[in-house]
């Protein structure tokens, strides 16, 4: 199907748990067929995501990694970019690297955005005291009605910059594959489909961070499945809304 450039997603209007269940099966088919590339790139990130964990606990910024953490969901979609060929079945045109490094970029200003208001938040409610280890610091949190209101107002606020990178980095990324377009073009774009397929992409954010969240609780061994997965599918779900393949 030949198309523009510039042209906008389609509205599906079929329920999104049966568009969100076709996407992952599209995936998963995609993980089988590409069995041993899969897994060795997911171990490769479970590897570079342990490394990142090791070198904050050895440094004495285990507190870091509760934000960390849940600010991985914004850079997220970086670690899956190399999968959307393969996904393809089709090289394309030649990928825009300097584009998808700008798109990485304003995901990590967002990440580091959220770690330093989570870090000000912290020190608005317990004052200026030194952070103690990952496991004091999530104690502390759960077991005070004021450790609860900060969990309760971060996971709002941080919802919010999750919300925003994951409307500009959707569909974006795998667009910057598939197009010659240039990056803040690719993020309108993907932020126009999100909005128009609002709860469509609701239910498909929900998923990926559900996924994601069950990945880390294996210690972080599930995502070496769970990231070649969504990858597949985020590629798939790109490529039903912009091209209209449905599979």
């Amino acid at each position: 199907m030949t198309i523009s450039v510039y042209s906008k997603a389609q509205v599906i209007t079929e329920p999104p748990i049966q568009v969100v269940k076709r996407w992952l099966r599209a995936g998963w088919r995609d993980f089988k067929a590409n069995l041993e590339y899969s897994l060795c790139y997911g171990i490769a990130l479970v590897l570079l995501g342990w490394v990142c964990v090791a070198g904050l606990v050895f440094s004495g910024q285990g507190w870091v990694l509760l934000p960390l953490l849940a600010g991985g969901v914004l850079v997220g979609p970086i670690a899956t970019v190399g999968l959307y060929s393969i996904a393809s079945g089709d090289t394309g045109p030649a990928v825009a690297k300097g584009q998808i490094a700008l798109v990485g970029a304003i995901l990590m200003v967002f990440a580091l955005t959220w770690i330093r208001t989570a870090t000000v938040m912290f020190a608005i409610v317990y004052g200026l005291r030194p952070f103690s280890g990952f496991a004091d610091t999530l104690l502390l949190m759960i077991s005070t009605p004021s450790g609860w209101a900060l969990l309760v107002s971060g996971s709002l606020i941080g919802g919010l910059f999750a919300s925003l990178g994951f409307a500009i980095s959707a569909f974006s990324l795998p667009m910057l594959v598939d197009r010659k377009i240039d990056g803040f073009s690719a993020m309108g774009l993907s932020f126009n489909a999100t909005t128009h397929n609002f709860r469509l992409c609701l239910y498909w954010g929900s998923a990926i961070t559900a996924l994601t969240l069950l990945g880390i609780l294996t210690g972080l061994l599930g995502l070496a499945v769970v990231f070649p997965l969504l990858g597949y599918s985020t590629w798939h779900a790109y490529a039903e809304l912009f091209h209209g393949d449905a599979q």
